[in-house]
């Protein structure tokens, strides 16, 4: 703020070195930068750079560790090895980074002979306790100038685990790592989700939850923190980072509701898990970026106390209601501060309540067995009171719920990274990357972010490939004008034996070929058109199978009923006169179009009109049916134009982080390009292109796919 009161100084340091006492100062009302206080209490008017170190291993039960010291440059290492009988679990060598962190995982020696395993010992810390039988506990400590991040006491459970997560030292100076926050986070939601999936199955033994939740059932609170301390900048970036978490939750096959407070000395609302829209991904979205930093006005303390009582409110509401199927819902709150609650009450009063609410036992050194709820912390930057966020995250084994980062720009990094796109395997899902524009117009983006585009070659006709789409591990969908060409006056059609299909991984053989029945491209030969395109689909079943899918995961996807009919799909996806979609050209860039429906259909199809002005034989609408999606620039839009060779590639829109095909590619009435066009022209406004509905060919896809994947009904 240009030294204005509330005006910020940060210091840097080269790698390796971290500001001391400090990094942060505040210009303050007295016209004077906030006082900077060492340890000790005593206060200094320099800052200066120190060297990052990392705490030493000081203890490894029947083991050996070298050098022996309290702590490490960067770039110096520590070796450890066991005693004969006693098994190394974690790394031999680990080496001390410039972020005061080390290589490798925590080494511990064990000789698997005791109920529990040996726990782990990190670095910095002294651990007592030598039995692990059933019951007994063991206690940590950090040496001077660590925090103890996790819990200080752990026991030996009746199922052979210790409760909660490893503990881990950490100097003031330290944060978190994006990339390590990411992956602990990820594997804790990601458990998570799978046990809220409709299809969940347990995996094996060990795998920690085994809860399945009615419908795939979760209420997601979000709190974020909008106190005086963070600047309107900070919190700019920490909506932004929540939006990305927020559009990644929206890929998985879940039910989800959202409800996001801004909290400071009041809580506001910025939606509500009662709104009817809260399970809307949009909606929400655009309810969190239009939320001014101001509304707090003056009020601009810290009481995440009400903020949690406010979710307190909301769940019992809802279990008095019997909404939502309480009893089976998964229930996360994720908190985002820089600070820590110093007015109002102590926020576990407020979390114990909640606790009450599901039958959880609280106070409770372990929050394993709470299936229905999971809360966790992200504190930001170096003011927060480490000890404190500490009480308040989730205390769960084998899974971590508190994550210190260094700024909101590391926040951000999180979120993007937390929910791995290559692990959402689910229906329509490509592995985008969150923070690249995902719609570009220029670029191809690569292969895995259109999992489910193959080229279909029919190898006699030397001609250029036609696109398809993969529907089931069998099946793929192209156009039928694909697999026939007309020689002398005649219909030749395209034998399995010559017809192949390219894939991601590769290329594979065909079986069976299908057109549609009801295709005849000499269907409107006696009105003098040359070909006809009505019906222009075909079924390509493959020789092998490529990989496994959901066979019924658009209800889920599009948020609706589990009763919705198909007809209503289509009205969701379609609810727009101009929907926005994409298609695959040259067979590698995705382009934006928008498909014109109601009567904005009407004027797409009329740029056909000249073309067929002089023949008086055959109107506009014999020749565009009512099969045809109709696509093409507007007043509004310069859109893209399909390219020869485009034929039979999907034609899809994107709702959230999902893609669902809505049409097959069909023909266009401008001819700008080939495949191999290096230089394609801008497309001329009255450029159109036709796709065969999806929707308008259900009863055939079903007749040949409906073993192999679920129909909706039509409608009721």
């Amino acid at each position: 703020k240009e030294g204005l009161e509330g005006s910020m100084l940060t210091y840097h340091c080269e790698a390796g070195f971290y500001p001391f006492p400090t990094k942060l100062r505040v210009c303050e009302s007295s016209g004077e930068w906030s006082t900077m206080v060492l340890p000790n209490g005593k206060a200094v008017s320099t800052a200066t750079c120190k060297e990052v170190l990392c705490p030493a291993q000081l203890q490894l039960d029947n083991g050996e560790f070298r050098p022996r010291k309290q702590w490490f440059k960067v770039g110096e290492g520590q070796a450890f090895s066991c005693r004969e009988g006693y098994t190394l679990l974690g790394s031999a060598w680990r080496n001390c980074t410039e972020w005061g962190h080390w290589t490798g995982t925590t080494p511990v020696c064990d000789d698997q002979t005791d109920d529990c395993k040996n726990p782990v010992t990190p670095p910095g810390a002294m651990r007592s306790g030598e039995r692990f039988r059933i019951g007994d506990t063991v206690k940590y400590s950090c040496q001077a100038g660590l925090d103890l991040l996790g819990p200080d006491v752990r026991v030996c459970l009746d199922a052979r685990e210790w409760s909660g997560p490893s503990p881990r030292c950490q100097a003031h100076h330290t944060f978190d790592l994006p990339a390590a926050a990411a992956q602990a986070m990820s594997g804790s939601l990601s458990a998570l989700m799978d046990v809220s999936s409709p299809e969940f199955k347990k995996k094996d033994p060990g795998y920690g939850r085994t809860l399945r939740v009615a419908d795939g059932r979760l209420n997601i609170f979000i709190l974020l923190d909008t106190s005086g301390s963070i600047s309107e900048y900070h919190f700019e970036k920490a909506k932004q980072a929540t939006a990305n978490l927020i559009q990644k939750l929206g890929s998985y096959d879940v039910i989800m509701k959202f409800d996001i407070i801004s909290y400071a000395s009041e809580p506001q609302d910025i939606i509500t898990i009662t709104n009817s829209n809260s399970d809307n991904i949009d909606f929400v979205l655009n309810k969190l970026m239009e939320f001014k930093y101001t509304r707090h006005g003056k009020k601009t303390g810290t009481n995440l106390f009400k903020a949690i009582s406010e979710v307190y409110g909301r769940l019992a509401f809802l279990k008095v209601n019997k909404e939502s199927h309480f009893n089976e819902t998964q229930n996360v709150i994720l908190i985002e501060t820089d600070g820590f609650s110093n007015m109002g009450a102590n926020p576990q009063y407020a979390l114990n309540r909640i606790r009450d609410l599901f039958g959880y036992k609280s106070p409770s050194i372990d929050h394993t067995g709470e299936e229905l709820l999971d809360v966790y912390v992200f504190g930001i930057g170096e003011n927060v009171k480490r000890n404190e966020l500490k009480t308040i995250a989730s205390s769960k084994n084998r899974e971590q719920h508190l994550f210190l980062l260094s700024s909101y720009t590391d926040l951000g990094e999180v979120f993007n990274n937390m929910i791995n796109d290559s692990a959402v395997i689910k229906c329509g899902v490509a592995q985008e990357v969150v923070h690249a524009r995902v719609d570009n117009l220029d670029t191809g983006p690569p292969a895995h972010t259109r999992p489910w585009h193959v080229t279909i070659t029919w190898v006699s006709t030397h001609a250029k490939p036609c696109q398809g789409s993969i529907l089931t591990e069998n099946w793929v969908i192209t156009a039928a004008h694909c697999l026939i060409k007309l020689n002398n006056g005649t219909v030749e059609t395209a034998a399995p034996r010559d017809v192949t299909i390219k894939h991601g991984a590769g290329t594979v053989g065909t079986s069976f070929l299908t057109l549609h029945p009801q295709f005849d491209i000499k269907g409107l030969k006696d009105k003098n058109v040359n070909e006809f395109y009505d019906y222009d689909v075909a079924l390509v079943r493959k020789v092998e199978t490529l990989q496994k899918f959901s066979t019924n995961a658009s209800n889920r996807a599009l948020r609706m009923s589990p009763d919705s009919t198909c007809k209503q799909h289509e009205s969701s996806l379609f609810h727009l006169k101009e929907t926005q979609a994409y298609f695959i050209q040259q067979g590698k860039n995705r382009k934006q179009t928008h498909i014109h429906t109601g009567e904005k259909r009407a004027d797409c199809i009329e740029q056909y009109g000249p073309a067929l002005s002089s023949n008086k034989l055959v109107s506009l609408t014999d020749v565009v049916t009512d099969r045809f999606l109709c696509t093409g620039g507007s007043a509004a839009h310069r859109d893209g134009l399909t390219c020869k060779g485009d034929s039979g590639g999907s034609l899809f829109l994107r709702k959230g982080m999902r893609y669902f095909q809505v049409g097959v590619v069909s023909w266009g009435t401008k001819l700008l390009c080939d495949s191999s066009t290096k230089h394609i022209p801008e497309p001329p406004e009255d450029g159109r292109d036709f796709h065969i509905s999806l929707f308008s060919i259900m009863p055939w896809l079903k007749e040949h796919l409906a073993p192999e994947l679920d129909f909706l009904p039509l409608e009721r």
